[in-house]
């Protein structure tokens, strides 16, 4: 009776721990994170402008329009894609994620040489960290990828440059710097 009483209590201290383990380890990972205000101001043309911020590899934290004004919980490091369906940029409008300004040509005040505004400026990639972390080699014994994304989530043929790489199990983001 004394010994089973004695290896209970051994379970509930080892369990005590795991779960006291567990809840440092979420608090952890919550640290890492932080809460910031997001807001999208109008510009000239509200109805052109659409942005998201992903996370490095492209899952949509939030997503919107302008004008907009909300929140988000970021992770360290995070994209943001801006896109402009006219294609001459936001005109006037601006992202403000916490205390970072983001413009997607919103202060360009210029004409190109037939006195127009360029149509072709669809959409703007902004890294936030991404790039720098986590770059794998491509050579490795049990990676063999056959699909390639650029960093906006678009399958395309590689060429010299960073993408996202699958074998069908495993995805990695690699640099390319030749093809062989």
């Amino acid at each position: 009776m004394k010994n089973r009483r004695l290896n209970e209590a051994k379970v509930l201290v080892v369990c005590l721990v795991v779960i006291f383990m567990f809840i440092i380890g979420i608090g952890k990972a919550n640290a890492q994170q932080q809460q910031v205000f997001v807001e999208c101001t109008s510009g000239d043309f509200p109805d052109e402008v659409t942005w998201q911020i992903v996370t490095c590899n492209g899952g949509v934290l939030l997503e919107g329009g302008a004008p907009f004004l909300g929140a988000v919980i970021l992770p360290p490091y995070y994209q943001i894609n801006m896109q402009d369906t006219y294609g001459d940029g936001w005109n006037g409008a601006y992202l403000y994620i916490d205390n970072a300004e983001y413009g997607f040509l919103s202060d360009v005040d210029w004409i190109d040489s037939l006195g127009t505004w360029p149509q072709d400026q669809t959409q703007q990639l902004v890294d936030v960290g991404c790039l720098t972390i986590g770059i794998e080699e491509l050579e490795s014994a049990n990676f063999i990828p056959h699909t390639y994304y650029d960093l906006l989530g678009r399958k395309v043929t590689p060429s010299t440059g960073l993408y996202f790489a699958t074998d069908g199990i495993l995805t990695k983001k690699v640099y390319i710097d030749e093809i062989k």
